[in-house]
């Protein structure tokens, strides 16, 4: 009986990602949270949309979100961003944004001082609302052009995975590819990468979403990275998951950022936000 039951689910969720809309959702509540920001100023922004255990990330530390924005002055500069692609878990509960952000210092009109790529993961709250739980974003990248990118967005059929799973893949991936050259990393970030759609978003650089771009990104990787995971989560439906944590190169610390999404039987990295 129990056997049965567990070949229905594992149906089931065969075919429900293909009935849902996959970012609607998560897309509409980061687009109100950017343009909250435009109307309220950044701090009002971040206070009102943030997770009571959501996290951002200062000086390589991850850090109450809540709790650090209310130790900051309101700022009179203008912090903008859209996404440009984001996905939701079939259960509804976890989704994830990326795209480019913009920094003015006084007004809309003022020129931009300051650019580069976020990465938010957002979680379906009892009421009903949507709140982000991680936030990392990379910096002095160029202008990003919407129209230059496409990005699917069809649904993903998936088996089930779990937290354990999730995790195992995590540290399986940071064994095999945190101290290695750069063309045997190309190889093995190939192996892990979704094969539907993928960010890697680096400090400087435009993000990477074709595999021919691939290799050459790697190459600016340093030789040797040590990571520590610091935090995880993972949808009802065992489908959408993430772990941050801290990033050691040379002693010094910074943060990392990885979202995974069940294709199929695997765990694939849909995106990475890796600081260095």
């Amino acid at each position: 009986m129990k056997q049965n039951l567990f070949i229905g689910l594992v149906l089931l969720s065969l075919f429900s990602t293909a009935q849902k809309p996959l970012a609607d959702e998560v897309l509409n509540a980061e687009k109100s949270f950017a343009a909250y920001s435009v109307a309220h100023g950044t701090k009002e922004a971040f206070l009102h949309f943030f997770d009571s255990s959501g996290v951002v990330f200062e000086k390589g530390k991850a850090v109450n979100g809540i709790e650090t924005w209310n130790k900051k002055e309101a700022g009179t500069g203008v912090l903008n961003w859209h996404p440009v692609y984001g996905s939701m878990a079939a259960s509804g509960d976890l989704g994830f944004t990326t795209g480019p952000w913009t920094f003015q210092q006084k007004s809309v009109d003022d020129s931009v001082v300051a650019r580069g790529q976020y990465s938010t993961v957002w979680k379906k709250d009892k009421s009903g609302e949507w709140k982000f739980v991680v936030d990392l974003g990379i910096n002095k990248t160029p202008a990003f052009d919407d129209a230059a990118y496409q990005f699917s967005n069809e649904a993903v059929s998936f088996v089930p995975g779990t937290w354990n799973n999730l995790l195992n893949r995590e540290e399986k991936f940071i064994r095999q590819t945190s101290e290695t050259d750069a063309a045997q990393r190309t190889k093995l970030y190939e192996q892990f990468l979704s094969k539907k759609t993928f960010f890697l978003n680096r400090n400087g650089n435009l993000p990477v979403v074709v595999l021919n771009k691939l290799n050459s990104a790697l190459q600016t990787l340093p030789q040797k990275i040590d990571y520590r995971i610091d935090g995880s989560g993972i949808s009802a439906a065992g489908d959408l998951g993430y772990v941050y944590g801290t990033t050691i190169v040379k002693g010094k610390t910074e943060n990392y950022l990885r979202i995974w999404r069940r294709e199929g039987k695997e765990w694939k990295l849909v995106l990475e936000t890796l600081r260095y």
